[in-house]
């Protein structure tokens, strides 16, 4: 199976249910912006399921909505 290059334009993380309400332990608005920045960029993978693999294994939460364009 041959790999793709991915170019991540835009993301959101499945984040909602982190510290379960309690607000000493959810993520800032900053914190959540550098999570998502830190996923954009170039990915291989061998599709679109491998691509949000790759992501939940890199940043550790699911990619709940994701727009990417297909390079060479």
């Amino acid at each position: 199976m041959k790999t793709v290059n991915y170019q991540v334009t835009e993301i959101e993380l499945y984040l909602c249910e982190v510290g379960d309400g309690d607000p000493d332990l959810q993520f800032t608005a900053q914190e959540e912006y550098i999570m998502h920045q830190r996923c954009l960029g170039r990915w291989t993978a061998y599709n679109e399921d491998d691509l949000k693999d790759r992501i939940y294994n890199f940043i550790g939460y699911h990619a709940e909505h994701l727009k990417y364009e297909v390079r060479p």
